[in-house]
């Protein structure tokens, strides 16, 4: 065979077993994105076209100071429609990752899909912190307090929910401002007594994180003090007027009159018996004998 014929004849075998491996291997996983949310991290794809659904996949991660891939072992044989949790896995926050997915079968595998590179600390979503609000006469008490997540450490709280800020919105006329404030308990003053106020709150930082602001929080503040002064002169008022209308109904129903006659009877009756007993004591007065008077 000569050195032309077998040049020829090797070329026809490699493109033999590249079409060969290309048949017999299973689509490559496509949009491999890592979700993030105050650092829990989720890698999430979806199966390439083609891809039967018995195939499973497999994820490992890429540490950029290791430069190393390394399987992820919870993620090592996951179903289709099913997220690898990589929350434990990039545990160094300022550290840069990569994170890839593979198709796999008895007999078959796809080609890796790799993600974008990640940098935890600063592509994590700061979704609203904890919000407690309540009216305090003519302020508000608000409280706020980091989020729960499994990703997030004290000194990372710290750091990433250390500033607020605020927008207060008046419900009756829809009137705004803006203020800032810091983690923990704080008091918004200077407020109108008996109003409804709503608040949303969004995390501040220095990085450029994405944020989700908060859904709106509503309270009253206190209502102002009551007079006790205004109380009573209101129940005094009301009670002459009662007695008012007592006596105009008395007057227009004809029995104010009657009770006038009837009074007036029970006086003149009084006086007739007063006058007809102290007649009856003068009477026994002077028949008395003259020795029981001396006694």
């Amino acid at each position: 065979m000569t050195p032309s014929k077998h040049w020829i004849l090797n070329n026809w075998i490699f493109l033999f077993i590249l079409i060969h491996q290309e048949h017999c291997m299973l689509p490559a996983p496509q949009n491999v994105t890592i979700v993030s949310y105050n650092l829990e991290h989720k890698l999430t794809w979806t199966p390439g076209p083609g891809t039967p659904a018995s195939a499973h996949f497999r994820v490992q991660k890429y540490s950029i100071k290791k430069k190393l891939w390394k399987l992820v072992l919870k993620c090592s044989d996951l179903r289709t429609g099913e997220s690898c949790d990589l929350t434990n896995s990039f545990k160094d926050i300022t550290c840069h990752y990569l994170a890839r997915v593979q198709a796999f079968s008895s007999d078959q595998q796809s080609n890796w899909t790799s993600s974008e590179l990640f940098f935890p600390l600063g592509h994590t979503t700061l979704q609203a912190p904890e919000v407690v609000l309540a009216g305090c006469g003519n302020c508000l008490l608000l409280q706020l307090s980091p989020p729960a997540s499994r990703g997030l450490h004290p000194r990372q709280l710290k750091y990433l929910f250390r500033e607020f800020r605020i927008n207060v919105t008046r419900t009756r006329d829809k009137a705004q401002f803006v203020l800032r404030v810091s983690s923990g308990e704080s008091r918004i003053d200077y407020l109108e007594r008996g109003v409804e106020y709503c608040i949303t709150v969004v995390p501040v930082t220095s990085l450029t994180n994405p944020v989700v602001p908060s859904g709106p929080h509503c309270a009253f503040t206190s209502p102002p003090p009551v007079s006790t002064v205004a109380v009573f002169l209101t129940a005094l008022c009301i009670l002459f007027l009662l007695v008012v209308l007592f006596c105009a109904a008395l007057v227009h129903s004809g029995q104010l009159g009657c009770l006038h006659k009837v009074l007036l009877r029970a006086l003149v009756k009084k006086d007739i018996i007063n006058i007809y007993t102290i007649h009856i004591s003068a009477n026994i007065l002077l028949h008395l004998p003259s020795k029981v008077l001396e006694q």
